[in-house]
């Protein structure tokens, strides 16, 4: 009997966790990483804020490209970087 009791306040107690961990969609999932760009929580996200996302992945993949750190991208490290990373991803389209 004690163990019912328990059982039922347990299962009262994660119930609203059981609800709020729902599979969530594709699209739920990219525009909740998209809305965590939001700071100052005003529930929109400003210019400033997205920007400083677009800059910081600017940042990361220039970083990436420039594999000697001189600060410019030459020919062949576009053209490694591109290989090892973005062929991958890249599908021609076929007319």
């Amino acid at each position: 009997m004690r163990f019912l009791l328990f059982l039922s306040g347990f299962l009262l107690f994660i119930q609203p966790q059981l609800a709020s961990s729902e599979a969530l969609s594709t699209t739920d999932k990219v525009v909740n990483k998209f809305m965590a760009l939001d700071l100052d929580e005003s529930e929109t996200v400003s210019y400033e804020e997205y920007k400083t996302m677009v800059m910081q992945r600017l940042d990361g993949r220039f970083k990436q490209m420039d594999a000697n750190e001189d600060g410019e991208i030459d020919e062949e490290e576009y053209r490694n970087f591109w290989t090892a990373t973005k062929s991958k991803y890249y599908r021609p389209r076929r007319e």
